[in-house]
């Protein structure tokens, strides 16, 4: 249930997959792996604990202790922050009861702990959340801006997935890290996010790079091959290939062009098209063209 790399990751990568959604696969947890999750390091966050504890204790089962600690995270003044204060040799216990502003990670981690504390398997999980569609190749873009930090937790034989930043800030999962963005300084960042010119030309050079990543750099050198032998070329040299890759980059961008001009055709409003055909006859009319 696992995409592992032996080596890391320090390019693009091609591959495909298919999403599980149907929940978690159920069965026993391994005594090893539950002693890793349940571990919390000794004389560290003696307040957290002890909140773990009285909320326990008034808890009926552990899934209504983790709603409660969700309930926290919502009712009390917890804040997202991209920018939260540096946290001492007792972080939970500041987060949790000092500062009350952080990210995702923050988050995931007090929670992890006040699980953990409960008895209840835990762990950090980091990924991605969201993404942008390229809808000039009809492909998401996932950024290391998306990256996302959750916690699973050990409920019913299975590991279920629970999000504390959604109880404190739901906007950030629901409109994902633009949000934030949109609300930064004025930056290139922000420039091309909210200016539809500039974020089209940036789109349409991704939608470049990914089909030249796509098609070219992710053949194998037997395929590259092919393909050239296949336009015409039985040995090409270095000045051939620059010229194939100009070529074709060109004609790319001619259709990127033609098919942005068509877009926005069709998106022109009805009634304004109307019109604006009628006042170029009216002119011609008139003879004030």
């Amino acid at each position: 249930m696992e995409l592992l790399s032996a080596e890391p990751v320090r390019e693009r990568l091609s591959y495909r997959a298919r999403s599980a959604i149907g929940g978690s696969v159920r069965g026993a947890i391994d005594a090893g792996v539950r002693a890793a999750n349940l571990r919390l390091p000794a004389g560290r966050n003696p307040r957290t604990l002890a909140l773990a504890a009285r909320l326990r204790a008034e808890a009926a089962d552990d899934r209504d202790y983790l709603q409660q600690l969700l309930r926290m995270f919502h009712e009390q003044p917890f804040r997202y922050s991209l920018n939260p204060p540096l946290l001492g040799s007792q972080p939970v216990d500041e987060f949790l009861f000092d500062t009350r502003s952080g990210f995702c990670e923050h988050y995931a981690s007090a929670l992890a702990v006040l699980a953990r504390a409960a008895g209840i398997p835990a762990r950090v999980v980091a990924g991605y959340q969201g993404g942008e569609h390229n809808p000039i190749g009809d492909y998401w873009i996932v950024r290391q801006a998306h990256a996302h930090a959750w916690v699973e937790a050990w409920l019913d034989g299975a590991w279920r997935r629970i999000d504390p930043t959604a109880a404190v800030a739901p906007e950030r999962i629901e409109d994902g890290i633009d949000m934030l963005v949109a609300r930064a300084p004025l930056g290139m960042r922000r420039l091309w996010r909210s200016n539809r010119v500039v974020g089209g030309m940036v789109l349409s050079w991704d939608a470049v790079n990914a089909a030249w990543d796509r098609w070219v750099l992710a053949f194998g050198p037997e395929s590259q091959q092919r393909l050239l032998q296949g336009l015409g070329f039985r040995a090409p040299g270095l000045l051939q290939l620059a010229l194939l890759a100009g070529a074709a980059a060109s004609l790319w961008l001619l259709f990127l062009a033609w098919s942005s001009i068509r877009r926005r055709r069709r998106m022109e409003d009805p009634l304004h098209r109307l019109y604006a055909g009628f006042c170029r006859r009216l002119s011609r009319a008139t003879g004030r063209e």
